[in-house]
């Protein structure tokens, strides 16, 4: 199998998922498992591929949960300080 062939199987998966798909706390948690499932079975360098793929998940996830965060103090401070 090619990586032309995983990429085929991910835009055949992508597009039976719903539109806004899977939050990615349940996309980390998933790859998390996988790799303690898996731990002894992956070469070394697969296995520290896929943590460095769950890693760019997780900085991602975390910088969108921090803006959100962020939006929403500017926000109760808005409401705040109109409130005063």
């Amino acid at each position: 199998m090619t990586h032309d062939d995983v990429i085929t199987l991910f835009r055949e998966q992508a597009a039976l998922m719903p539109e806004q798909g899977p939050p990615k706390s349940q996309l980390i948690l998933g790859l998390a498992q996988l790799l303690a499932d898996s731990r002894g079975r992956l070469s070394k360098e697969n296995f520290e591929t896929l943590v460095e793929l769950g890693a760019a998940l997780y900085k991602e996830g975390n910088s969108q949960y921090q803006a959100r965060s962020d939006v929403d103090t500017i926000m109760t401070r808005s409401h705040k300080d109109n409130d005063r």
